[in-house]
């Protein structure tokens, strides 16, 4: 019924209505909890066109993009011709293509908002417009989520914004967003600073700590001897890369037994706030973790377990594709006409997948046919607390950069280290980058180097790629510059090995060589 009532409703109604639901969020959670899943989406599936026809009526750049592939836009009438017809945007074709002015609307930057930035492969920043009007969307969307993952609307909070500092998207967000709903101190990564805080406002206050995993994790490993973390009322909320399930646990025996510990999944070139990791999502990991045919039914031969967030069609329309290696990408847009730059189609290039609400249920429940009720059970939660929203499922960057600590490196950042240094250009064959984790589930960045023919490894020449690498990372990559800076730990690790060894023999018989290795 819902779902036939929003294919014949207006869209600017829809928005109407829409608008009056996030408004409270009272109102949000009874549609999300009540209504059918699928009506949702076909919402989402009504917006997506209606936003693409503003994007390409106002937007100079996205006009010359539609342009050039001979697309007019007059001619999609639905989310068939859409997906079929409309190509797609990508930091490559669209955001280093045309002028940052041509990509906003009218033309112009906005004359009210914030502008951010995002690292790149050259070291040179990637500037994003936004201005203030779409932050209300965002801000309603994030509420709603502090709301129920974190009870915010009947707690107060003291939040603590623990991201690097600078003009970096996360933490300039995180604090304009969150002192609209509570108290907000940015302490950035200074550990002495939030020990110090905790202190002075007591046992007796909910601590909310926002931070990217590595930080997180330092922080409440090496202050264990100046602060009781089992004392404080403190929940956490990560994001930038994922967390292993260990990852989580280990963090969880330090902290209070009714602590928190929730990823939220964004990008710089969209939103901080696409997805959100709800107990549900948290719940389904763990299931998928330990069941390995639940998991090939789900993610085929994919060797990580990926992280699970949910997020509200009604403000992102997310859509499978596969990408020219056959790796499972998506395409986003974003369903906000007031944002400074539209998002229509992007690809983030993260390797992932999303699933309709049902269809994800329907696959837990062919492996466990009582999966809801046994969740609701162990939780001690009701049928009315279930948010019936798609599921967007993220394994990591499909276009083989690693993250640490809210920083991306390239392997194109690692090639040209070895390269600038003739003596090491010349003695190196191959090479692989991977994230570990240790026994103490602190984050690793190893470096796999296959020497040249007659050359062997050896204590010098190791620490000569270690400084060779090192210093090119913290001149090109500034991201990496302030994490390392504050983390130690993130030192590139260097693996040598011999001529054709097996852990590179196996990319012999492949047209391209293989830069990440996955645990």
């Amino acid at each position: 019924m819902l779902k036939t009532l929003v294919k014949i409703t207006p869209v600017p109604v829809l928005e109407v209505v829409e608008s009056f639901l996030l408004n409270k969020y009272s109102r949000t959670k009874w549609f999300v909890t009540h209504s059918n899943p699928d009506a949702l989406e076909a919402i989402s599936e009504r917006k997506v066109v209606s936003a693409f026809k503003n994007a390409a009526k106002k937007t100079p750049a996205y006009q010359k993009l539609l342009k050039k592939h001979h697309v007019n836009y007059r001619e999609i009438k639905n989310v068939n011709d859409f997906n079929k017809y409309v190509p797609q945007k990508s930091k490559i074709n669209y955001v280093k293509k045309y002028p940052i002015e041509a990509r906003c609307m009218y033309g112009k930057l906005p004359a009210h908002g914030n502008i951010d930035e995002s690292g790149g492969t050259s070291g040179v920043a990637t500037n994003w417009i936004h201005n203030f009007e779409e932050q209300n969307i965002l801000y309603k969307s994030l509420k709603f989520e502090f709301n129920y993952v974190f009870d915010g609307n009947s707690k107060n909070f003291l939040v603590i914004s623990a991201w690097s500092t600078g003009p970096w998207a996360t933490g300039v967000k995180f604090c304009e967003l969150m002192e609209r709903m509570a108290l907000v101190k940015n302490t950035a990564t200074d550990p002495k600073d939030i020990v110090k805080t905790l202190k002075m406002f007591g046992t007796k206050k909910n601590y909310l700590i926002g931070g990217y995993p590595p930080f997180v994790k330092n922080l409440i490993d090496e202050c264990s001897k100046e602060i009781n973390w089992k004392r404080y009322n403190i929940d956490l909320v990560t994001g930038g890369e994922g967390v292993t399930l260990e990852w989580v646990n280990h963090i969880r025996k330090k902290l209070h037994k009714n602590s928190k510990i929730i990823s939220s999944y964004g990008a710089s070139d969209v939103d901080i706030g696409i997805g959100f990791e709800s107990p549900l999502c948290h719940h389904i990991r763990k299931v998928v973790a330990r069941n390995k045919e639940l998991r090939e039914t789900l993610f085929g031969e994919e060797k990580e377990l990926p992280m699970i967030f949910q997020y509200n069609p009604t403000v992102h329309y997310i859509r499978n594709i596969t990408n020219k290696d056959g790796k499972p990408e998506f395409e986003i847009t974003l369903l906000d006409k007031k944002a400074a730059i539209q998002k229509i189609k992007y690809n983030l290039h993260d390797e992932g997948k999303r699933f309709s609400y049902n269809k994800l249920i329907a696959a837990m429940e062919k492996h466990d046919k009582n999966f809801l009720n046994n969740y609701l059970t162990k939780t001690s939660r009701s049928k009315k607390d279930l948010v019936k929203l798609p599921f967007l499922c993220i394994f990591g960057r499909s276009d083989g950069t690693l993250s640490f600590d809210g920083a991306n490196v390239f392997p194109d950042q690692i090639e040209t280290s070895i390269m600038k240094s003739k003596d090491v250009a010349k003695k190196t064959n191959r090479f692989k980058i991977q994230k570990k984790y240790d026994n103490d589930h602190n984050v690793q960045f190893h470096i796999h180097i296959e020497l040249k023919k007659n050359h062997k490894p050896s204590a010098p020449l190791k620490n000569v790629y270690s400084r060779v690498i090192l210093d090119e990372l913290m001149d090109v990559n500034p991201d990496f510059k302030e994490s390392y800076t504050k983390n130690k730990k993130l030192k590139p690790i260097i693996n040598m090995y011999v001529f054709n060894h097996p852990l590179f023999r196996q990319d012999n018989e492949k047209a391209k060589n293989s830069y990440i290795i996955k645990n």
